[in-house]
């Protein structure tokens, strides 16, 4: 039994390295395509980059797990079904299920230890990847000043050049505006030819102009306008700028302000999240009716005036209309109005607490989907083993090409039935549990009853048979009416 065991351990366990290595991969270029506006010309470092990229891989791996173990499966009892050592195995009275059992142990395993990598680590890395994605969108792109475009990427400075030599950085026809003075273009500076060199530190950007004019609008500060001599005009035969290039550094903000996103916790601080969130919305509740008391019980209230006049005191023409008549005032409409006024301000009173109370409720159900997240994820790789392993039986099947075909077909079903349960469930629809454990309760039985036929041998998942026995139902259902070919 121990080579048997050794035999289905390392025909799954090489896959299954192989396919979660190529899902993450996947995975990672989907992410790298969806923010690749937000890495382009910014001019990161190269680390910025991969410090990105891994920890965003960190926090693929609970998704890529579970369709790597599908695949890996169904390649791997595929091989042994097509090579017949699975037909070997059941003439020597060992059945499918009892050959399932070391993958079983090994995949419940993984399960355990991709719960504790996303309860403890994944927080970690979705805070490390949220806040570096946010400075990164936050950069300022790359210096690069090109010919025959204002360059305004400079605070206060706008850089027009006619031609630039990449490899010497010299440039020629250079135009600038200053506007530091902030009373718009009132300095340009204009010269012939001129050159650009970086600091070695990447601190400071030195322009060095030649045989150029410089152009000042003189102003009264003091006054707001131009005094008699409008503007004065110095010629230099070399003038250099210097430009602070501190803008466009990397700047990392504090992590503490991102911790309190649900996808950065773990199970214990989303637990002690719904409970707070969830005593805020019972005072609430338990509050919300007492505003009401100041308008309804106040001593100018119409009824509360009602229930202090004797009988007696009505007058008659008041008898047999409603009851503000019998109120003793002379502009009776006056209580109508001021009725109407109070239901509308307790109307606007009370839909601002409802939206506030459905807001308090949405965040709650996002912190649970968060907390039930990391058992079903974990969870999906056991049952999407369940069905993997007996399809791999029944297709017999090995290699790549029609395993993947299925895998993904499956992981798609899964998938599917998943972000729809989660989405209904964010929506309030259904039941936080019901939605974010929809999927495995659909599809765990369906993989047990797979194993179930696949262990009896079963003919029933012959697909041509199945389509066959579709198309003869479809012919029985046709009305006796209808012309046969040989009629």
């Amino acid at each position: 039994m121990k080579k048997i065991f050794n035999l289905t351990i390392l025909t799954f366990i090489g896959p299954f390295i192989a396919t979660f290595f190529v899902v993450l991969f996947v995975i990672l270029i989907q992410f790298l395509w969806t923010y690749i506006d937000d890495l382009v010309g910014k001019g990161l470092e190269w680390y910025v980059i991969l410090k990105l990229m891994f920890f965003a891989s960190a926090s693929f791996v609970p998704t890529a797990l579970p369709l790597a173990i599908l695949l890996s499966s169904i390649m791997a009892f595929g091989n042994l079904a097509e090579s017949y050592e699975l037909v070997a195995l059941k003439s020597a009275g060992i059945s499918l299920a009892r050959i399932m059992v070391p993958l079983v142990t090994l995949i419940s395993f993984i399960v355990i230890g991709d719960f504790f990598f996303s309860n403890n680590l994944i927080p970690v890395a979705n805070l490390k990847f949220q806040s570096l994605l946010w400075d990164v969108r936050q950069q300022r792109p790359a210096l690069d000043i090109k010919e025959g475009i204002f360059y305004n990427g400079i605070d206060n400075y706008s850089i027009h050049i006619d031609k630039k030599d990449k490899k010497s950085q010299k440039i020629e026809g250079v135009t600038i505006y200053d506007h530091t003075r902030g009373h718009g273009d009132d300095v340009v500076l204009i010269a012939k030819s001129g050159e650009m060199n970086i600091s070695q530190d990447q601190r400071w950007l030195a322009i060095k102009l030649y045989d150029g004019t410089r152009y000042e609008e003189m102003r009264d500060d003091n006054e707001g306008h131009h005094i008699s001599d409008p503007a004065s005009r110095l010629s230099f035969k070399t003038y250099e700028l210097k430009f602070d290039l501190m803008g466009f550094k990397l700047k990392r903000t504090d992590e503490n302000l991102f911790k309190e996103n649900s996808v950065m916790l773990n199970l214990n601080q989303l637990q002690y999240y719904v409970d707070s969130l969830k005593k805020i919305v019972r005072k609430k509740e338990i509050a919300n009716p007492g505003f009401a008391k100041q308008y309804l019980l106040s001593s100018r209230d119409s009824l509360s005036i009602k229930s202090n006049i004797h009988p007696a005191k009505i007058s008659a023409t008041a008898v047999g209309k409603p009851f503000v008549y019998s109120l003793p005032t002379d502009d009776p409409k006056h209580f109508i109005l001021r009725a109407e006024q109070t239901a509308r301000a307790l109307a606007e009173m009370y839909k601002g607490q409802a939206e506030d109370l459905e807001n308090e409720e949405k965040e709650i159900r996002k912190y649970e989907i968060e907390w039930h997240r990391k058992f079903s994820l974990s969870i999906a790789c056991l049952t999407l083993f369940f069905i993997g392993a007996p399809l791999g039986a029944i297709i017999r099947k090995g290699g790549i090409g029609y395993p993947t075909v299925v895998a993904i077909f499956m992981f798609l079903i899964y998938y599917v039935i998943s972000i729809i349960g989660e989405r209904s469930a964010r929506e309030g629809a259904i039941g936080v549990f019901t939605g974010m454990w929809i999927s495995t309760l659909i599809l765990l039985p369906i993989g047990l009853y797979l194993t179930y036929r696949a262990n009896r041998d079963s003919v029933t998942f012959n697909f041509r048979n199945f389509i066959k026995r579709i198309l003869s139902m479809i012919k029985k259902e046709k009305p006796d009416t209808q012309l046969t070919p040989d009629s």
